[in-house]
């Protein structure tokens, strides 16, 4: 992979990767009275954390995933095709939670406004910074990168992988600047209304597009059992 496409790949599987949440959790913190060097603390864990693992797998299991041939593994005969079948229900199923947990939300929040849990304490911050970092394997762009980087040298996937944390978490990073330099509060609020506005909107589009991947997956699994080919060869 050339540097070229190397920064496309940093670009399109950061932006896949796009995630406000921790920038919601520091500004509320911040609302509740956490200090500010407590949350400057728990991004940089956050942001440092997740540049650092991602290099790491890099380096330790990069070079095994672009061995594996993919198309192979998941194109050839019916036990690919149940595997796929297992995949769909299962992500069918999440589409389901999706859609009861929104409607349960709404209900909630008609009698309290609770958009996000605010932490009641430092340590609680940093935990869930440590959360997030532990749990972002299960990203999938973020395992894609992990490949990607593998075919660049350790400078250059290092530096991707601090440009892959920066971009994927853009609002938490611009909020810890602007509390570096003590402006903190108007940007949190402002942040924090702006994803008000639009989280309902990114919430049914990421919902029609999980249910959009889930039946391809059904109907693509299914046609090898039924009729002996997939939909996509």
């Amino acid at each position: 992979m050339t540097i070229q496409e190397y920064l496309v790949s940093t670009l399109t599987t950061a932006a896949g990767g796009f995630d406000p949440a921790p920038m919601l959790i520091m500004a509320a913190a911040l609302g509740a009275g956490v200090r500010r060097r407590h949350v400057l603390g728990a991004t940089t864990l956050l942001l440092g954390g997740t540049a650092l693992w991602g290099f790491a797998l890099t380096q330790w299991v990069g070079r095994q995933l672009l061995d594996i041939h993919w198309h192979e593994l998941v194109r050839q005969g019916t036990t690919a095709a149940w595997i796929e079948l297992s995949l769909g229900l299962a992500l069918a199923g999440y589409v389901v939670l999706r859609v009861l947990r929104a409607s349960r939300d709404r209900a909630e929040a008609r009698d309290e406004d609770r958009d996000i849990e605010k932490p009641r304490s430092a340590w609680g911050l940093y935990i869930t910074a440590a959360v997030f970092v532990a749990i972002v394997i299960f990203d999938v762009p973020f395992d894609l990168f992990v490949a990607a980087s593998a075919t660049q040298a350790a400078p250059v996937a290092g530096a991707g992988w601090v440009a892959w944390a920066l971009i994927s978490q853009f609002p938490l990073a611009l909020l810890a600047v602007v509390t570096l330099v003590g402006r903190q509060r108007g940007v949190a609020d402002t942040m924090t209304r702006w994803w008000r506005v639009i989280q309902p909107y990114a919430s049914v589009a990421v919902t029609v597009a999980l249910a959009l991947a889930a039946l391809l997956l059904l109907i693509d699994s299914t046609k090898l059992l039924v009729f002996g080919q997939f939909l996509v060869p």
